[in-house]
């Protein structure tokens, strides 16, 4: 499903390569995806979105058509990236942020740094509300058992099948065979890992960060609604209730039957709580 105005490019931002789709009008909506994802797993949600809203859909720092930035990976170098690329676009106004997983984080950071230009943020399955994360990923930070892992294709492939869906169909595979060939690209290991080591280690989700960033979320008051599956095998459902622990004002919704990444599984809901939430 596409929009009629739809752009689907990859345009050039102080020198370094960036990958965009955009739709629509009105506010600006802005879509980060997960760890070792890109910008498509926005395809289904996007067009219902584009008649509310001018949506960005991004691939991030070292993901998709987008380039690295900064010689290092980070939250920080990719919330900066997020910026700079939609600054470039001539795009000032508050933004509404919508992260799912790493997305999410970003979307965090974006905030803590500059909680004045964030309007509001749906947060699905996103890193940063609880410490736990899947045994696989943690197992990715350990030397030499991480650089293993990623070197044999079948276990990637199988974490991100699983973190599709508990139960996943053919139409779900080919999605983590998909998402283990972008993984094959030139440094596009090397980025994963340094993404992932920036979000946790071998004990889970730095906590420094964690507390920095939902501090700021909470003291800034920023229109917050955090969405999980309460089939989510990569983070934790259970972090769901600690939302309103750590930020009082946010809203939670839990999704029955889904994973963690419902956009891919559920479009059409995921898309009706993101413009009832931000609208």
């Amino acid at each position: 499903m596409r929009t009629r105005d739809e752009q689907r490019t990859a345009v050039e931002v102080d020198g370094h390569r960036v990958g965009v789709t955009t739709a629509g009008e009105g506010p600006p909506l802005v879509l980060l995806h997960g760890i070792g994802r890109d910008r498509h797993d926005w395809d289904n949600v996007q067009p219902l979105l584009a008649g509310r809203f001018t949506t960005w859909a991004i691939d991030l720092e070292g993901f998709g058509e987008s380039a690295v930035w900064e010689g290092r990976v980070s939250m920080s170098s990719m919330a900066r990236m997020v910026r700079r690329t939609l600054a470039a676009a001539g795009e000032h106004r508050p933004l509404r942020l919508v992260g799912n997983s790493m997305g999410g984080a970003v979307a965090l950071r974006m905030t803590a740094d500059d909680p004045g230009a964030i309007a509001g943020l749906v947060l699905i399955s996103p890193a940063g509300f609880g410490r736990d994360a899947n045994l696989g990923l943690r197992l990715l930070t350990v030397p030499l058992v991480g650089s293993a892992l990623l070197a044999a294709d079948s276990s990637p492939a199988a974490l991100r099948l699983r973190a599709l869906r508990p139960d996943p169909d053919e139409g779900f595979r080919a999605l983590a065979i998909a998402s283990s060939l972008r993984l094959r690209r030139a440094g596009m290991r090397r980025q994963f890992m340094q993404a992932l080591h920036d979000l946790g280690g071998w004990n889970g989700i730095h906590e420094a960060w964690r507390a920095e960033v939902l501090q700021a979320l909470a003291a800034a008051g920023t229109p917050v609604l955090v969405v999980w599956g309460d089939r989510d095998t990569v983070l934790p459902h259970a972090h769901l209730a600690a939302v309103r622990a750590a930020v009082p004002h946010a809203a939670t919704r839990s999704l029955p039957g889904l994973g963690h990444m419902p956009q891919l599984e559920e479009p059409d809901r995921v898309a009706a709580l993101i413009a009832d939430f931000l609208a």
